[in-house]
This record gives C-alpha cells, sequence and structure tokens, in this order.
C-alpha cells in the first residue's frame, strides 16, 4: 500500500514535468510581442468603396487620412459617435502676438513692461511643452518662449511673434483659449493690463486686444489654411486611440476614400494625450513606438521560438 502511494506521487511530480518537455519542442501558439514580430500581418490597408458597396480587406489598424481628399463632412465623426466616440473633428490653428514697430523696438532694447507681457503668456502655457505634447500623435505642441527675435516676423506694417512651435489642432479657437491661454490673460489683468475681446468669428478666430502704458499688443488665434480645394475649412478628423474600438465604420462611412486603415498596430504610448493622434500625425506613412531594449536571453528566447515556428 505505501509502495503504491509512492508510485502516485512519483507519476504526479513527473507528469507536468513531462508535459512542459514536451511543449518545449512544439510550435509556440503564441507570439513574444513586442521581441517578436507578428505572422501573416497583411500589408494592405482596411478601405471600403462606398459607389462599388465593396470593402478590401486588410488588417485594421492605425487609421491612415488622405488630407488632399477629405472635405471636412463629419461622416466618419457622426459613425463613431454612436459606437466609442472616439473621432472628433478639429481645426489647425496659429497663435500670434502682433504688434507695432515702436513696442518691437522697445522689446529689443528690453523694456520690463513690454517683456512682461510676452513672459506671462508664455509663462503660462509652458506646461504644453512637455514631453508628452512633443512625442508623436501630440495635438498641442505649443513652446515655451524666451524673448528671442529670430521667431519675430513682419508682415506688412505689423511685426508677429508665433507662440506655437508646429499646428494647434483644437475642435475651436474658444475652446483653445480657454484650455491654454485663460490663465495667462487673466494674470496679466491681474498685474494691471486691459485685456478686451475685439474680435470673435469663433469657431474659426478669435483676436484680444492687450494695453498697458502706452503699449499694446494683439493676440491672434486664427484658422491655418492648407489651401487645399476640396477642404477649405480646413476642418479634420482627430482619433483618440484610448477610446477607438477598431470597428471601422468611420472607414465604411466615408464618401471620398479619404480614411483607410493600417497594418500598424504599435500605439502604446506613457502618457494618456500621447494616443490621440492629429489628422498630420495620421499621415500615409508607417508610425510605430519604439519597442523596449532586448536582453541577451530575451534575444535569443526570440531567436529559438522562430526557429521552432518557422523552421
Amino acid at each position: 500500500m505505501h509502495k503504491a502511494g509512492n508510485m502516485s506521487a512519483l507519476k504526479d511530480l513527473l507528469r507536468p514535468m513531462f508535459t512542459g518537455l514536451k511543449l518545449l519542442f512544439q510550435k509556440p501558439y503564441t507570439i513574444k510581442y513586442p521581441y517578436e514580430e507578428m505572422p501573416n500581418l497583411p500589408e494592405t490597408n482596411y478601405r471600403y468603396d462606398p459607389k462599388a458597396s465593396i470593402a478590401y480587406p486588410g488588417y485594421k489598424g492605425r487609421h491612415v487620412l488622405y488630407m488632399d481628399k477629405c472635405t471636412g463632412c463629419s461622416l466618419c465623426d457622426i459613425a463613431c459617435s454612436y459606437v466609442s466616440e472616439a473621432i472628433t473633428m478639429v481645426y489647425a490653428f496659429e497663435v500670434k502676438l502682433q504688434f507695432d514697430e515702436r513696442v518691437y523696438g522697445m522689446i529689443k532694447q528690453g523694456n520690463p513692461t513690454a517683456i512682461e507681457a510676452i513672459d506671462t503668456l508664455a509663462a503660462n502655457i509652458s506646461d504644453i511643452n512637455s514631453e508628452v505634447y512633443q512625442k508623436r500623435g501630440a495635438s498641442h505642441p505649443l513652446m515655451c518662449l524666451l524673448i528671442d527675435l529670430k521667431q519675430v516676423t513682419k508682415v506688412e506694417n505689423q511685426y508677429q511673434l508665433r507662440f506655437n512651435a508646429d499646428t494647434i489642432w483644437e475642435h475651436s479657437s474658444d475652446l483653445l483659449v480657454e484650455r491654454y491661454l485663460r490663465g495667462g490673460l487673466g494674470e496679466l489683468e491681474g498685474k494691471g493690463w486691459s485685456v478686451e475681446l475685439i474680435e470673435d468669428k469663433s469657431p474659426e478666430s478669435v483676436m484680444y486686444k492687450i494695453e498697458r502704458d502706452g503699449l499694446t499688443f494683439f493676440l491672434s488665434i486664427s484658422k491655418s489654411d492648407f489651401k487645399l480645394t476640396n477642404n477649405k475649412k480646413s476642418y479634420f478628423p482627430q482619433v483618440d486611440y484610448g477610446r477607438c474600438v477598431f470597428c471601422g465604420l468611420c472607414v465604411d462611412a466615408c464618401p471620398f476614400y479619404a480614411l483607410e486603415m493600417s497594418p500598424d498596430v504599435e500605439l502604446s504610448a506613457l502618457e494618456r494625450p500621447g494616443l490621440v493622434y492629429n489628422p498630420i500625425s495620421l499621415a500615409p506613412k508607417k508610425i510605430s513606438t519604439v519597442q523596449p531594449s532586448i536582453n541577451p536571453i530575451d534575444a535569443f528566447y526570440g531567436w529559438f521560438r522562430r526557429k521552432i515556428r518557422w523552421e
């Protein structure tokens, strides 16, 4: 009886070891992503032909936006609103501070009052200068300004200091002000500056007049013009991959062949804003996140698994 019990215990001990050794030399069913590439991944995009009512097979990964074909009709946004609300329509904006030649001369001379206005606005938007917003997919790459006269350009009789290092994508001009400029304008008012809204053409543009001690600045938030004949509004879709379920209904809804879905699936981000892809980020090119470093053990293990899988 005691001997039979020992044999049973030995079998229970060896059985999982035997099973593990047997599976070690079998082709694995899974891949060790991202150390191993995904096999049999389609190279074609998922796309839909609205005229023929035919969907062409392809992998439903990152969206591809052809801006020259997009008309800003918002049908992709409408289709997504019933699923995940991942797509929203945005404008391209530029933020500029305008002033005349006299004020420009005072800035060059280091007049503290003139520089105060620029410093106050720049300091209140400097948090947008974080790495999160500067990485691929960022929507608001504003730069923290220094008094650099190389950034000043002359247009007719006015001098302009551009605040954004790249195009700023937002749903409307007044929302951009509330999210990123309201703090700076409020601080200027607290320092004795007069801040007056003199032009409100939201959602496309707004302008503020900022005055103190005979100095006048004009803060303008205006819509960029990409000069596209199909989309004179410069109104494009933006995708939040923190919400997207990759259903492809937005592609099916586009009647102008402007939207597809690509095999690009490496869309991870360390910060939530990094999952928001603006229209420029959705340009037709492969964009992938940087793979983590591979130590020698992982490299050998990945090589060994590939040998088992494919040979």
